[in-house]
């Protein structure tokens, strides 16, 4: 997408190219859609999502503000950016290593607990904002009193711009992906480690059941289906539609595994769940080395207590459902797996 880079105001299609950049640098941090489309309603109050623009559009006033979210005075990013390599004023050479700069100025101010102050109203921390599945509104309003603290608040106008990111943008791109692959190879690695094996009392390490195993697989992606309330297959629904997860089970056939996807997680609330990990196979626990569900040994002890294999439909009553992180359908290169045929009883 292109980027526009000026001390001017954007038109809508000039903040979209902006937004797509933004949108897809932040997922790729882990950030949730809401909290993107969140920040960007703000952003476009703020900058007209524009990195290169001042306060009032007067050019190196440094006691003004300066950026996408408009640091003021603009020292508190400048200062920050040169001491980093990251160009800004009229330095738009590199354009994205100009936005780059902010963006990463922004992650750090995460990671450093930096100009997010809690309020009564939003009493959570800047990452619990990244991670949010609160609507784009009501993140709107926190990101707007926990960082921005503006003068003019304009709060409905940044709502509805925060909606409209939020319903125009594209958030499938390799920031899901990228979430996709590393629950994947999480739970591979899990399934391909014999000092993990089933238990349905001991669930969290080392050895799993099948929910805990996916819901720790997604969480280790960065996705908090936990704080959602995920935690046995009766609501991992609810906790990871919460989390972006679409419902595509109208979309596939579970009888023959036709239209499902890497990442893809396969649900039977009553009984079990899986996660297709590609190619027509798929990543479970399944059960212990006695064939029951607790009182076994921690560890692997037959292979196949938690394994990979082709994909099947569940028996009895099949998968409810098929849930699809934004971003599946692309089958990165494989890594070492072993395959099993066999269906537990």
């Amino acid at each position: 997408m292109a980027l526009t880079i000026s001390n001017a105001y954007l038109d809508t299609a000039q903040m979209a190219g902006n937004g797509q950049y933004i949108a897809e640098y932040l997922i790729g941090k882990g950030w949730t859609q809401n909290a993107v489309a969140a920040i960007l309603g703000n952003m476009q109050q703020e900058s007209n999502i524009n990195p290169g623009v001042w306060q009032d559009l007067n050019y190196g006033n440094m006691d003004g503000g300066y950026g996408l979210v408009q640091w003021t005075p603009a020292t508190n990013y400048t200062s920050w950016a040169d001491s980093r390599g990251y160009p800004w004023g009229g330095n738009y050479t590199n354009k994205e290593s100009y936005i780059n700069g902010q963006l990463e100025r922004i992650l750090w101010e995460v990671t450093n607990g930096t100009q997010w102050i809690p309020t009564a109203a939003f009493d959570f921390s800047f990452t619990a904002f990244t991670k949010s599945a609160q609507s784009p509104e009501y993140l709107t309003e926190a990101f707007l009193k926990n960082y921005e603290r503006a003068g003019t608040e304009a709060l409905s106008e940044r709502k509805q711009f925060a909606r409209y990111w939020y319903n125009n943008l594209s958030y499938s791109g390799s920031g899901g992906s990228d979430t996709i692959r590393r629950a994947v190879e999480w739970a591979v690695d899990i399934a391909n480690d014999d000092t993990h094996g089933y238990d349905q009392i001991n669930r969290d390490g080392p050895d799993y059941d099948c929910s805990s195993l996916l819901i720790h697989a997604w969480e280790n992606a960065g996705v908090p289906v936990m704080e959602h309330g995920a935690n046995y297959t009766g609501d991992m629904y609810d906790a990871f539609i919460q989390c972006g997860f679409k419902d595509v089970t109208s979309q596939v056939n579970c009888e023959t595994g036709n239209g499902i996807e890497y990442g893809d997680v396969l649900l039977n609330v009553i009984n079990h769940t899986a996660m297709s990990i590609g190619n027509g196979n798929i990543v479970q626990a399944s059960m212990n080395e006695f064939n029951d569900t607790k009182n076994g040994q921690t560890g692997d002890q037959t292979g196949k207590e938690i394994y990979t294999r082709s994909y099947y439909n569940y028996v009895p009553g099949g998968w409810d459902y098929v849930l699809r992180y934004p971003g599946g359908g692309t089958t990165p290169p494989p890594k070492k797996v072993s395959l099993i045929q066999w269906i537990p009883e």
